[in-house]
C-alpha cells in the first residue's frame, strides 16, 4: 500500500503544478457526469406527456432535452480541452524528470542496468502517465453517473437504492481482489518483458559481433528461449482478465434481472408508473455499462500503476554519491592531484581494488599507469571523477578534497579520451562540440586540424555535418580517437585523461593519435592510462600499479633498468629488450 501511494504522489506531484486547469478540468468532469446521467429521466418525461396530447408540454421537454444534450457535448469538448493543457505538459515534465534523475544516478546504477529495461520502463511508464489521467477522467464521470443513479432510485424506492448500493459495494471488494492479482500478473509479465528487450537492444548494440562470428540463428534462438517464460507469463495475465469479466458478469447480470422483475411486478401492483419503470430500466441499462465501464478503467489503473512504478521507482532510487551541502568551487585550476592513502573497495564482490594508494602528481606533469589487467589503473581515474566514493583516504585536486566539491564542477576540470570513444549518432561537427557546445564551426574545424581529424573529415562529402552512425559505428577506430581527441582540445580542460589506445590501430593512426596527444597535453596536467609501454617513454613520470597499489615510480629509463622491478618484466614481456 505504501508503494501505491508513492506512485500516486509522484503522479499527483506532476499535476498539481498546473492547480488552476486541474481545478477546472476536474469541476467540468463533474459537471460532464451530472449531464450523461439525466437522460433515463426524460424517457420517463416523454412517457408521461405523450399521452396527454398538449404539444407545448412536449416541445418544454424536447427543449430541454436538447439543451442537456447540447451542455453535454460543449461540456465534454471543454473537459477534454482544459484536461489536455494540464497532461500534455504534466506528462513532459515527468518525462523530463525520470530523465535528469537517470543522468544523476550513480555509475554503479548503470553497471547494473540494462539499456533495454530502461528503455521498457520509460516508454511503458510515459504511456501509462497519459492512460491513468484519461482513466482519472472517465472514473470520476461514472462514478457520478451511479451517485446520480442512486439518489434517482431512493425516490423510486429505498429498499432498491439500497440493494445497488450493496450490489456496488459487494463488486468493488471482489474488484479489490481480482484486480490486486491483475496487478502481480502484470509485474511479472513486466519483467519477463524487460527480459526480452535487454537482448534485443543488447543484439541491436552489438549486430557487428553477431555478424563477425554468423552468430544470427544462436541469437534467434537466444530470443526464442526467453519468449518461452514470457509467453507463460502473458498468459497468466491475460486470464487474470477473464476472470473479472466471468465473475463481475455473473452477480451484475443477476442483480440487473432481480430488478427488472421487482420493477414489472411494482407496475402491475402500481406502486410506480410506467415512466417510473422506463427510467428505471433505463438506468439499469446505463448503471450496469458503466459499471463495466468502471471495472474495465480500474483494470487499466491496474495495468498503468504496474507500469508506472517502474517508470516513478527510477525517481527514488538513492543517490549514493553525493554533492556536499556547500561545495567549493576552485576560483584558479592548477592541476596539482594527490591521493592520500586511499582505500576502495567495489561492493559487488567485496575486494579492495585499491589499498593504501598514494600519489602526487604536479601541476603540468604527464604520468602514466601501468600495471597487469585488474591491478587498479581505471579505478583510479573512476575514483579521481567521483562515480565512486572512497572508503578511507583523501583525493585532492590544487589542496581541496573533490568530495567537498559538486560533482558537475569537478568533471568539468577534466577532458577524457577513453579507449573506445562513443561517438553520438549526429554530426561530426556535434561529436567534437560536445564538450563545448555553441562553439564556432572556425573553432571545431581548428581543433580537428590539432587533432589531425581534418584530413579524412574535409574529404567527406558532408564534411564536418556528415552523420558519423549511432555510437560512431561509421567511423574507424583510428578516425574517432582523433574525434575524441578534437573534442577535447576544444574544451581545452586543465587536466586530461588519455585512456591510450592505439595499441589496436595501424601505424599510420597510431603515428597520428601519438601526434595529436603531445599537442593537446603541452601545458596540462596529463594522466596516461597505458596499455603499449613503447607510447609513454617520453612521459614525466611513470607509476606502476600492481593489485592496487603503487609499487613502482620513476621515469622510463629509471624503471627498466631496476632489477626485479615489474615495470623491466612488462617491458621484456612487450618489446623482448632492455635497453
Amino acid at each position: 500500500m505504501k508503494r501505491f501511494h508513492k506512485i500516486l504522489y509522484h503522479f499527483g506531484s506532476f499535476l498539481i503544478r498546473y492547480k488552476r486547469q486541474f481545478v477546472v478540468f476536474s469541476l467540468l468532469t463533474v459537471g460532464l457526469g451530472v449531464l450523461e446521467s439525466l437522460q433515463p429521466i426524460f424517457y420517463k418525461q416523454f412517457i408521461e406527456v405523450l399521452p396527454k396530447g398538449q404539444w407545448s408540454l412536449v416541445v418544454s421537454v424536447l427543449v430541454l432535452y436538447g439543451m442537456v444534450r447540447f451542455g453535454q457535448l460543449v461540456t465534454d469538448l471543454l473537459t477534454y480541452i482544459i484536461g489536455d493543457m494540464v497532461l500534455i505538459p504534466a506528462a513532459r515534465d515527468a518525462r523530463l524528470a525520470v530523465f535528469r534523475k537517470i543522468q544523476d544516478l550513480d555509475f554503479a546504477f548503470h553497471l547494473n542496468k540494462s539499456s533495454g529495461s530502461l528503455i521498457s520502463a520509460i516508454k511503458r511508464g510515459d504511456g501509462a502517465f497519459f492512460n491513468l489521467f484519461h482513466n482519472f477522467n472517465n472514473q470520476l464521470r461514472i462514478f457520478i453517473n451511479l451517485l446520480v443513479i442512486l439518489i434517482s432510485f431512493w425516490f423510486l424506492s429505498w429498499w432498491v437504492s439500497g440493494l445497488m448500493f450493496v450490489s456496488i459495494i459487494i463488486n468493488l471488494i471482489l474488484i479489490y481482489f481480482l484486480v490486486k492479482y491483475n496487478i502481480l500478473t502484470r509485474r511479472l509479465f513486466n519483467k519477463k518483458e524487460d527480459d526480452v528487450s535487454a537482448i534485443i537492444v543488447d543484439n541491436l548494440l552489438n549486430y557487428e559481433t553477431v555478424k563477425l562470428f554468423a552468430q544470427e540463428d544462436y541469437e534467434y534462438k537466444r530470443l526464442k528461449e526467453v519468449f518461452r517464460p514470457w509467453l507463460k507469463s502473458l498468459w497468466r495475465y491475460a486470464n487474470s482478465f477473464r476472470l473479472i469479466d466471468a465473475s463481475l458478469g455473473m452477480i451484475g447480470n443477476t442483480l440487473m434481472l432481480g430488478l427488472s422483475v421487482w420493477g414489472a411486478q411494482a407496475v402491475f401492483g402500481q406502486r410506480i408508473s410506467p415512466g417510473d419503470f422506463i427510467m428505471m430500466l433505463g438506468f439499469i441499462s446505463s448503471f450496469y455499462w458503466r459499471f463495466f465501464d468502471l471495472v474495465y478503467k480500474l483494470r487499466d489503473t491496474a495495468k498503468n500503476y504496474s507500469d508506472l512504478e517502474d517508470y516513478f521507482s527510477l525517481l527514488d532510487e538513492p543517490i549514493l554519491v553525493k554533492d556536499p551541502q556547500k561545495p567549493v568551487k576552485l576560483a584558479q585550476v592548477k592541476g596539482e592531484i594527490v591521493f592520500d592513502h586511499v582505500w576502495f573497495v567495489y561492493e559487488e564482490n567485496k575486494q579492495s581494488a585499491l589499498q593504501d594508494f598514494d600519489l602526487q602528481i604536479r601541476q603540468g606533469q604527464t604520468v602514466a599507469l601501468v600495471g597487469r589487467s585488474g591491478a587498479g589503473k581505471t579505478t583510479v581515474i573512476k575514483l579521481l571523477l567521483r562515480f565512486f566514493d572512497i572508503q578511507k583516504g583523501r583525493i585532492m585536486i590544487d589542496g581541496v578534497d573533490i568530495r567537498q566539491m559538486k560533482k558537475s564542477d569537478l568533471r568539468s576540470l577534466f577532458g577524457i579520451v577513453p579507449q573506445e570513444p562513443i561517438l553520438f549518432n549526429n554530426t561530426l561537427k556535434f561529436n567534437i562540440a560536445y564538450g563545448r557546445p555553441g562553439a564556432g564551426e572556425a573553432e571545431i574545424i581548428a581543433a580537428a586540424k590539432m587533432a589531425h581529424a581534418w584530413e579524412f573529415i574535409k574529404n567527406m562529402p558532408r564534411g564536418l555535418d556528415t552523420m558519423v552512425g549511432e555510437r560512431g559505428v561509421k567511423l574507424s577506430g583510428g578516425q574517432r580517437q582523433r574525434i575524441a581527441i578534437a573534442r577535447v582540445i576544444l574544451k581545452n580542460p586543465k587536466i586530461i585523461v588519455f585512456d591510450e589506445a592505439t595499441s589496436a590501430l595501424d601505424t599510420e593512426s597510431e603515428r597520428l593519435i601519438q601526434k595529436a596527444f603531445w599537442r593537446v597535453a603541452k601545458g596540462k596536467t596529463t594522466i596516461v592510462i597505458a596499455h603499449r609501454l613503447s607510447t609513454i617513454v617520453r612521459v614525466d613520470k611513470i607509476v606502476v600499479i600492481d593489485d592496487g597499489r603503487v609499487m613502482e615510480v620513476g621515469s622510463h629509463r629509471e624503471l627498466v633498468y631496476k632489477r626485479d622491478g615489474l615495470y623491466r618484466k612488462l617491458w621484456q614481456m612487450q618489446t623482448g629488450l632492455i635497453e
